[in-house]
């Protein structure tokens, strides 16, 4: 009995042991901080910050989940609380209709990106043979086979272009719908055929790194000044994240960084994940300034 019952201890011992050592993986979901619900559009600019932002909340020990939606659905579903962050708020014009429509139910946390620029732009022969200003188009029709070449139809700069048609009296212009790499695409195309087009740009972005254009005047101010790009939270986000919403409330880059960024994966075809891997690797004191309060 006494053997068989130091054996039975024994037995229990090394089947607690192994169950301690199954369940290990068990104890990093305890410790887990919660998940970041990220709304991004289906741009470059925004599709790297958003890994980039991927990256260093989860070496802090969040989990975060990227979901790509168009404009109007993420501001939708962030006044829903369905999600809880988007880093993609360009404002106060290009997202004026979203913000007229869901800003009471948002927060503007932070700028995040302090200038930018969108309008319409043509190849630069196209602009030195004197179309420089959108006014310029009226008339022109033929020039471009009747066409703007826009981007996704849920963008604001879409919304926006169709204000411009109206306020130019562009009614000889149909604004085609597309996506941005297919924009990109038909751009380079017109390009290296010599051909006259007229397309949805906005800076930063590395369309204008790849192709040599010019941006049209736009003397009625149709798309504004200029936006920034803010930081765009749920309401109660603050409160469920204080010390993600303190991040946010630092985290900011310089147009030429996202510029890079968009050049990175849009034209030399990296993953935006491994983009934002070797950016976050290759600048970690300004990751510790955003960083600082949550280690």
């Amino acid at each position: 009995m006494k053997y068989g019952t130091l054996f039975a201890i024994f037995l229990l011992g090394l089947a607690v042991m192994f169950s301690g050592c199954v369940q290990s993986p068990q104890s990093t979901d305890d410790t887990e901080k919660g998940t970041i619900k990220f709304g991004l559009p289906p741009w470059p600019g925004v599709t790297v910050k958003s890994n980039v932002v991927k990256v260093i909340l989860e070496e802090q020990g969040y989990n975060v989940e990227l979901n790509q939606l168009d404009a109007g659905i993420t501001y939708a579903k962030l006044a829903d609380g369905d999600l809880d962050v988007s880093l993609a708020g360009w404002l106060p014009t290009t997202h004026e209709e979203y913000w007229t429509q869901y800003g009471n139910q948002l927060e503007m946390v932070h700028v995040n990106v302090g200038k930018t620029a969108l309008g319409l732009a043509v190849p630069t022969y196209t602009y030195e043979a004197g179309i420089q200003s959108i006014t310029d188009l009226n008339g022109n029709e033929e020039l471009f086979d009747g066409k703007i070449i826009g981007i996704e139809p849920g963008a604001g700069i879409m919304s926006n272009t169709e204000k411009a048609i109206d306020s130019y009296s562009l009614s000889g212009y149909e604004l085609q719908s597309s996506s941005t790499p297919a924009m990109m695409a038909e751009l380079a195309r017109a390009i290296n055929e010599d051909e006259n087009i007229v397309v949805t740009v906005w800076e930063p972005h590395s369309v204008f790194f790849k192709f040599d254009i010019k941006m049209l005047d736009d003397p009625e101010k149709v798309y504004g000044d200029g936006d920034k790009v803010y930081t765009i939270a749920r309401t109660d986000f603050k409160d469920d994240y204080p010390e993600v919403y303190e991040f946010f409330q630092k985290f900011e880059v310089d147009p030429s960084v996202q510029s890079e960024w968009i050049y990175k994966y849009s034209d030399e075809g990296m993953d935006p994940e491994e983009v934002a891997e070797e950016w976050v690797a290759n600048n970690p004191e300004l990751v510790e300034n955003w960083t600082s309060h949550m280690n």
